[in-house]
Parts: C-alpha cells; sequence; structure tokens
C-alpha cells in the first residue's frame, strides 16, 4: 500500500506533463503532413493550370 501512495506523485507528473506535451506533438505532427499533401494539391493544380495557359 505504501509503494502505491509513493507512485502517485509519478503518476500526476505523467498525467500532467507528458501526455499533454505528447498530445502536442502528435497534433504539430499530423498538422504539417497535412499541410504537405495540401500543397503538393495545389502544385499539381498549378502544373495543370499553367499548361493550358
Amino acid at each position: 500500500m505504501e509503494m502505491f501512495f509513493a507512485l502517485i506523485p509519478l503518476f500526476g507528473i505523467f498525467m500532467f506533463y507528458i501526455v499533454p506535451a505528447a498530445f502536442i506533438i502528435w497534433f504539430l505532427i499530423k498538422f504539417i503532413k497535412i499541410q504537405q499533401e495540401q500543397t503538393e494539391i495545389l502544385k499539381s493544380i498549378s502544373e495543370k493550370l499553367n499548361r493550358n495557359i
């Protein structure tokens, strides 16, 4: 039982610092990938428009 009470602060640190930081990093990586895909799509559209002019 004493071991459980000793681990509570570590669990709190994990929940309030590490989990949000991991979520933010995951979100930023996902956002960057989406932006890269949109950029590629826009480049291909631009190239097609330039060929038709």
